[in-house]
């Protein structure tokens, strides 16, 4: 074999070998680009699933809470529209009774009115015993039932109280002091009243008695047999002495 020949062959297998290993690289940056390529998705797409995942854990939470929230508000709304139907009842209530109030402060009006002008009336016809207080009575009862700020009830309230006090005089007895006229002169006496039947006088030097006679409306004497027993009256008024019966001008008569 010449030289010549032996270099070609060996220029060729050199060149083939070039050729090789330029193929060789060529196709190993041709498979791992697409590696390469793979690999930087599969990560992206590793990443987006996590960062979704992330996402969606923070969606649900939210969701619950607003789930939550909207219960909490319908439990809410539900609490408040049971409290605003209760509301509205009382207020038709109240404006109920404020109808009522008018209604019977209407029918109550006249009635007290009436009520005062018979209290007035009877002390016009009554026996003369505690007129100051009684009349004062009056006057406040009047004063009182022109005042447009008292409330009916305080009205009528002190009305009964009135007329129970105008009612217990008939069933109790009193002794009290007071100025009378006697034969022309103004003397201080001791009235002993027996309910609403009778008012006795006796003086304070118990020399004289007499009685109040309400058809001629002046004070008339009794016999001097009669001081003892309007002294006892008294004593029994004043309680220095037991119950008894009496006998005065009214007949027999339990004093109590």
């Amino acid at each position: 074999m010449n030289k010549g020949k032996i270099v070609m062959q060996i220029f060729l297998l050199l060149t083939m070998s070039w050729s090789y290993d330029a193929l060789a690289e060529k196709v190993e940056k041709e498979i791992e680009a697409p590696v390469h390529e793979a690999v930087g998705i599969e990560q992206k797409t590793q990443a987006r699933e996590v960062n979704w995942r992330t996402e969606k854990e923070k969606k649900r939470l939210a969701f619950e809470a607003l789930e939550k929230e909207l219960a909490m508000l319908e439990k809410e709304r539900n609490t408040e529209a049971a409290r605003r139907t209760a509301l509205i009842a009382n207020i038709s209530r109240k404006m109920k009774q404020l109808e009522d109030i008018a209604e019977i402060e209407g029918r109550m009006s006249p009635f007290l009115c009436e009520l005062l002008d018979k209290i007035k009336t009877l002390n016009a016809r009554d026996l003369p015993f505690l007129q100051e207080e009684r009349q004062k009575r009056i006057q406040a009862l009047e004063e009182l039932n022109t005042n447009p700020q008292v409330p009916v009830s305080e009205k009528f309230r002190k009305m009964m109280e009135a007329l129970l006090v105008e009612t217990e005089y008939g069933t109790t007895i009193e002794v009290y002091q007071q100025t009378i006229p006697l034969s022309g002169e103004e003397t201080l006496v001791n009235i002993f009243r027996l309910g609403r039947l009778r008012l006795f006088y006796q003086t304070l030097d118990k020399q004289q008695c007499g009685f109040f006679n309400p058809a001629q409306k002046v004070w008339e004497p009794l016999e001097d047999t009669y001081l003892k027993t309007i002294q006892a009256a008294i004593d029994m008024g004043l309680k220095r002495k037991p119950v008894e019966i009496l006998t005065l001008p009214l007949g027999r008569i339990m004093v109590q």
